[in-house]
């Protein structure tokens, strides 16, 4: 099953009647007006609440977004370098046995 996609003004559209007092627990309700799930609700409600409308902007990323993106990237590296060394010292390893 495929995601839908959305427009970006029907998400700050649901965000926004999200963030009116008279619906902050009506997240069902939402739901089931709009057509989409309830945790799609909240999570279109708490990204327009951290960055306004350009959370929805293609391509944006959050801080946190970046973060893990660097951190996974660091993760690569490192991980490439821990193999380069594991050759090393088999090599060397090899090369101390003749």
């Amino acid at each position: 099953m495929s995601a839908k996609s959305y427009s970006k003004g029907f998400k700050i559209q649901v965000a926004e009647d999200a963030l009116k007092p008279e619906n902050e627990r009506a997240v069902e309700i939402l739901a089931v007006k709009y057509g989409i799930q309830p945790r799609t609700v909240v999570k279109w409600r708490n990204m327009y609440r951290e960055n306004g409308p350009k959370a929805f902007n293609k391509g944006y990323m959050t801080a946190n977004d970046k973060r893990t993106a660097e951190l996974l990237k660091e993760n690569a590296e490192l991980k490439e370098e821990i193999e380069i060394l594991k050759k090393a010292a088999a090599f060397l390893a090899d090369v101390m046995r003749r």
